[in-house]
């Protein structure tokens, strides 16, 4: 299966909580590459690779009422990592206006 490259996704590496303090609703922005069995997320401050992905889900996260966020849960099963991203298209409105459902889609199949 070729690769899927996503840009303009927003990442989180853990839910963005009020106490935080946090003004944006990401950490980070860049691509999202979708492999078989794995994400690479490339931003302007971080890399990340997530393999062992051991479930996918959309909702909403921490203070975040507008966008939704696809969640990956990956490694260790009694204590898994957590990574958070959505459409951050548009200002961030591309989320509201479906991107984020696409980005669920095209990656929820990862989950073992």
């Amino acid at each position: 299966m070729p690769s899927t490259v996503l840009d303009h996704i927003w990442y989180l590496p853990s839910e963005n909580r009020w106490r935080d303090m946090n003004i944006l609703a990401f950490r980070d922005s860049g691509r999202l590459i979708v492999g078989d069995g794995t994400l690479e997320y490339q931003g302007g401050k971080e890399r990340v690779v997530i393999s062992g992905i051991r479930r996918v889900s959309m909702g909403k996260q921490g203070r975040d009422f507008v966008n939704d966020w696809v969640k990956i849960e990956y490694g260790d099963a009694a204590a898994p990592t957590t990574a958070f991203f959505a459409d951050g298209s548009y200002l961030g409105w591309g989320g509201v206006f479906g991107g984020t459902r696409r980005l669920f889609a095209i990656v929820q199949h990862l989950a073992r």
